[in-house]
């Protein structure tokens, strides 16, 4: 099945449906042999058993498909034509009466007005070259040679020795004789002549008269291929073109050898299949009908009929000769009356037995069906809506691609729901052949492109490597993959806002700690539009959005993260020129996560206890360091106004920047003074510096202490109480240095 899908999606990328006016029907003819290929070897390779079963009917379906494939390529490539002919399709169906013109001509003419009437000729052609394959009788010399050789022997042999079923046979040798005398023929000619007539029929039903004519020929049978042969077209090259090659043939009273046929079938004395032969010949319905065994006989049968009544509409009046008065046949006709269309014949084949009907309920069948009739739009309509999960792949790829080959043809297709097809089928490729996704994303409205590509890609695992493989396929085929690129980092960051019960939780992240699934996929988003730096205006407003949606839940380690994923060109030379709100707060929150992550690194440096003197002092220095790096770190963030300059509306963005002040400019203050108080020993001036933080917090100019005076989900009296304990705290510990420093000065 893989490589099927990469077979039809290589017709799709290539001449299939997207070059040449007749590309449309060109495409079905290879998906034909494509599914002919896999019933054949389907068919080839079936073993006994159950497994055999199963690819018998596997090779069924890829038969049925074929088919189906050959009836679109042969109806709508005549549909197309007759779109792009000049012809007047309002010039009425009726042949002119120019009594010069032959039946032939006629005929001809009668095909190239009447579209439809063509495209019925062409449905039966397409019923008779896909008819089932069938074992004909063999060819016998010597026209009833038993009952001949029978009545030899009954000429010579004594009277009374001759059996009961000797003096039951006809005595003479010819095709009326058993019906003239009453009596049979012998036995094996009449199982012969049953399996001969079957194989005319059949023949007849596969449009291949001319074999039915010759095995009647090479049967010693010349009579019966006369009676077949009267139903060709009277033809004159002297009354057509000049340069015509053609003898005069056919049958000048065409009409008189139909009514002469139908009196055959209407002959219950006559065989089945001599009945089922004539009435196909001329156009009834009731014998065919009698021998027919599946979907596609019946159809054919009804579908024949119409052909000859709108044939003989068609031609009706005009005529070289004038017809003699002839003998009414009222009493041979057929009981059941003529289809008037295509569409009748399949609601009368659908409202058949059982068995028929089942077989008409197959998807494909409705699918010839809805090719058959010109009902495809109204059949795409209808399987777009029933759409599901559960809907057979196979057949969501065969409605899918015959989309695109009916609509290649100029047919015009709801664009709705040749999209939700395709939509569905790009579902299904997505799962193991997503290379081939943007060949069939191409073929959908422009104004549905960019969302399905994007909600396709944006939902993949893959190396960033496949993913930028995938977007030079998406531009191969004329997407906007900037557009694409847009649209799958948005959907892939979205998240909402954290409500007042979850922010009541809130709990900082270790820098250490893993991100989570989700969170990676969001932050592997981000690599659509940093795929080229002419989106990096757009990556720059997704980054702050989901920064503040991790800072908001306390994931800084997720917006670490995020922040270090992004390309070494990412900041853009004018964005620190114009110095733009965005970059602005982009900058405030890699500064936070700077701190924070450097918070923890200072933390482990202080626990860490050294084991001897040499180590004691190294430690102390390392201490030192770290402190002093903490700091600068964590001063830089309240020096900034953290996210405080943006803070201008009412918008939802407005609202995250609030939030995001009063989570984390207390929080940063509360762990400068840790950094401060926790190294008084290591750097006995941090003591008094970080008493001196009562001035940065008072400061109006900052406005820190406004949020730590704000109530909020976590704290809901504020942490401007808990501040002031910190700067007792660093008070108190400050006298006692100061007095430990005074009474040693005493006792010196």
């Amino acid at each position: 099945m893989t490589e099927l899908v990469a077979e039809f999606a290589s017709v799709v990328e290539g001449r299939g449906v997207g070059g040449d006016g007749s590309s449309g029907a060109s495409a079905a003819r290879v998906y034909k042999q494509l599914a002919k290929q896999r019933s054949d070897n389907a068919t080839a390779g079936a073993l006994f058993g159950a497994e055999g079963a199963q690819q018998r009917v596997e090779g069924k379906w890829w038969q049925s498909e074929s088919d189906t494939w050959d009836l679109l390529a042969r109806l709508y490539e005549q549909r197309q034509q007759r779109r792009d002919s000049t012809m007047d399709e309002s010039m009425d169906a009726n042949v002119d009466d120019d009594a010069t013109l032959t039946d032939f001509v006629r005929a001809q003419e009668l095909l190239e007005r009447d579209g439809q009437l063509a495209e019925y000729v062409e449905v039966r052609r397409w019923l008779e070259d896909t008819a089932r394959e069938f074992q004909p009788v063999e060819t016998r010399k010597g026209y009833l040679f038993y009952t001949r050789r029978s009545i030899r022997n009954q000429d010579t042999a004594d009277s009374n020795a001759m059996s009961d079923t000797n003096t039951q046979l006809v005595t003479d040798i010819d095709p009326d004789a058993s019906s003239r005398q009453r009596r049979d023929i012998a036995l094996e000619d009449h199982e012969y002549s049953t399996s001969l007539l079957r194989t005319l029929f059949e023949y007849v039903r596969r449009g291949r008269v001319s074999d039915a004519m010759s095995l009647c020929v090479e049967s010693d049978e010349p009579w019966r291929a006369a009676s077949i042969k009267g139903g060709l077209f009277w033809r004159d090259p002297r009354l057509e073109d000049e340069q015509s090659t053609e003898s005069v043939g056919g049958n000048i009273n065409r009409n008189l050898w139909k009514h002469a046929c139908a009196a055959l079938a209407h002959d219950t004395g006559n065989d089945s299949y001599e009945r089922a032969l004539y009435a196909a010949l001329s156009g009834r319905v009731d014998e065919v009908l009698a021998v027919c065994v599946t979907w596609d006989d019946f159809v054919w049968a009804h579908v024949n009929a119409v052909i000859e009544m709108r044939m003989d509409q068609g031609l009706r009046g005009a005529c070289v000769y004038e017809q003699a008065p002839a003998t009414s046949f009222a009493h041979v006709q057929s009981r059941r009356t003529c289809a008037a269309d295509m569409t009748q014949v399949f609601d009368i084949v659908e409202s058949l037995d059982a068995r028929v009907q089942s077989e008409a309920r197959d998807p494909l069948r409705r699918l010839q069906r809805a090719l058959a009739t010109d009902t495809f739009a109204e059949y795409v309509a209808g399987f777009a809506q029933a759409l599901s999960p559960d809907t057979d792949i196979r057949m969501v790829r065969v409605v899918a691609h015959a989309s695109l080959c009916v609509r290649q043809s100029g047919a015009v297709l709801p664009e709705a729901d040749v999209s939700a097809v395709l939509e569905a089928y790009v579902d299904r490729l997505a799962l193991d052949h997503d290379e081939l996704v943007a060949a069939y994303v191409a073929q959908m409205p422009k104004e549905r492109q960019t969302p399905v590509y994007a909600q396709f890609v944006q939902m993949l695992n893959v190396s960033r490597d496949h993913r930028m493989r995938l977007l030079q396929r998406a531009e191969r085929h004329g997407l906007d993959t900037h557009a694409v690129c847009r649209a799958a980092t948005s959907a892939g960051v979205q998240t909402g806002e954290p409500s007042d019960e979850q922010l009541g939780r809130f709990e900082l992240a270790e820098p250490s700690e893993p991100i989570t699934d989700v969170e990676q996929r969001q932050v592997r988003a981000l690599e659509w539009t940093t795929s080229s730096p002419h989106l990096y205006p757009h990556a720059l407003a997704q980054v702050c959005t989901l920064s503040r949606q991790f800072l908001l839940n306390g994931r800084t380690n997720a917006a670490t993260v995020l922040l270090n994923s992004l390309p070494a060109d990412f900041v853009q030379p004018e964005w620190i020129a114009e110095g733009a709100p965005l970059f602005q707060e982009y900058m405030h929150v890699l500064s936070l996560c700077d701190a924070l992550a450097y918070y923890a690194t200072w933390a482990e440096t202080v626990c860490r206890q050294p084991t001897s003197t040499l180590q004691s002092f190294e430690h102390k220095q390392r201490v030192i360091d770290a402190s002093v790096h903490a700091e600068q770190l964590l001063r830089r963030v309240l020096d900034v106004d953290w996210l405080g300059a943006h803070v201008q509306d009412g918008s939802a963005h407005t609202s995250e920047l609030q939030k995001l002040r009063m989570l984390y400019v207390p929080e940063i203050v509360f762990r400068l003074h840790g950094v401060l108080y926790e190294t008084r020993h290591a750097v006995p001036q941090n003591l008094a510096r970080s008493l001196d933080l009562a001035q940065t917090v008072a400061s109006d100019g900052l406005g820190i202490y406004r949020e730590l005076a704000r109530p909020s989900p976590v704290h809901p009296n504020g942490r401007l109480i808990a501040f002031m304990a910190l700067m007792r705290k660093s008070a108190f510990e400050l006298l006692r240095v100061q007095e430990s420093s005074d009474s040693r000065v005493a006792l010196v």
